[in-house]
């Protein structure tokens, strides 16, 4: 094992920078595309100027019922600063919540509460001027409420002790959150865990890193090419070990490389996504290592020429990238194709669970390989 250190470590001080480079793709990979990605999200919320006359407490709270909506960016300005930022167009439009809006809130009103502003070009007022509708129908419909609870109460209690109408708001609050009444939740397609509502991301960052990882596993195996030359192969003639003994324990070693990376990734992905790290998560990440390093040993030992090896890499990932779902949704295409799940190498991994099916069908190729002898011709000069 000595040996096959050194010869490794004189190889990698020539390809150091390759190596680095495709052992770092799939965690750099996948933070360069969430963070573009997460970006554009943000620019593309519809921006929205909201104007505060009053501090109460039912207009903070509208104010901040509309920041947590997830399709809108809102400013908070004085109307003078509104109005300018909407006739320059950058703003999509204005609300104005007007001195006294808790009041007619208290009184019943339920009549000219929002002032509203919008341009020739406000292409989505008419959605959000129905959202923040939406959210003063809330407060006024608990009003509603609070005062035929309190009518009810005084002509049937007899001279008991009867609730206020802050009992009645904060009682319907906490109702209206333990029953639920409506709550929609985002996934992934074949995620079984479930994102954090405070985040939105476009892509699942797990499917991304196992593309990158397929495809850096891929590269880095190239090495098997390179010393299978015919200038190098006969020197293990001469030598302790067979090539073939050579090239798995040398892949041994990378796979080591492979495994450090992956906890590297487990660490920054939980540090930058929030995602949990689980036993099923981990034992997945280790089974899809063993896959796919077993599958770039085995396409690397079958081609000669680094040219196609390349090509094929690539059009694997590709192939693979555009059937797992982990970057386009693929409903409708596994429907009418429903075999491509069962070649799909990561659609196990993307449920956290174990594909025995592909590792046990590479060992038992590399198997073969490994068991099968070489017909070699020595030409006599």
């Amino acid at each position: 094992m000595k040996a096959i250190l050194q010869t490794r470590f004189i190889h990698l001080k020539k390809h150091w920078v390759s190596l680095l480079f495709w052992l770092a793709l799939p965690i750099l990979g996948t933070l360069a595309i969430m963070g573009i990605t997460n970006s554009l999200q943000q620019d593309s919320k519809v921006p929205v100027g909201i104007v505060l006359e009053e501090s109460t407490p039912m207009a903070n709270a509208l104010v901040n019922s509309i920041k947590q909506t997830p399709i809108i960016r809102t400013h908070t300005l004085t109307e003078e600063e509104a109005l300018n930022q909407l006739e320059q167009h950058q703003l999509d439009s204005v609300f104005i919540i007007e001195e006294g809006y808790q009041e007619q809130i208290l009184n019943g009103s339920r009549n000219r509460l929002i002032k509203s502003y919008r341009s020739d070009l406000s292409f989505a007022y008419s959605p959000v001027a129905e959202m923040v509708m939406s959210y003063v129908q809330q407060d006024t419909g608990r009003m509603k409420a609070a005062f035929t609870v309190q009518g009810i109460s005084e002509q049937y209690a007899s001279g008991e002790q009867t609730w206020t109408w802050e009992e009645i708001v904060d009682k319907s609050k906490t109702v209206e959150a333990e029953e639920n009444l409506l709550h929609t939740t985002f996934t992934f397609l074949n995620s079984a865990t479930e994102e954090d509502g405070d985040q939105l991301f476009l892509f699942n960052p797990w499917g991304l890193w196992a593309i990158f990882s397929l495809l850096s596993g891929l590269m880095i195996m190239d090495w098997i090419i390179r010393e299978r030359r015919g200038s190098i192969t006969p020197r293990f003639s001469f030598m302790r070990f067979s090539l073939k003994s050579y090239l798995i324990q040398n892949a041994a070693l990378y796979f080591l490389l492979f495994l450090v990376t992956d906890i590297m990734a487990i660490y920054v992905f939980h540090d930058q996504f929030g995602d949990p790290v689980t036993a099923d998560l981990i034992l997945a990440i280790f089974a899809y290592r063993i896959t796919i390093h077993l599958g770039a040993f085995l396409l690397s030992v079958l081609m000669n020429q680094l040219s196609t090896y390349y090509g094929a890499s690539f059009l694997l990932t590709l192939f693979v990238a555009i059937i797992s779902g982990a970057v386009l949704p693929t409903e409708g295409l596994m429907e009418r194709y429903s075999w491509l799940s069962l070649v799909n190498p990561i659609a196990p991994f993307l449920s956290k669970d174990v594909g025995y099916g592909w590792i046990i069908l590479f060992v038992l190729l590399i198997g073969v390989w490994f068991l099968r002898k070489e017909n070699r011709h020595v030409k006599g000069t």
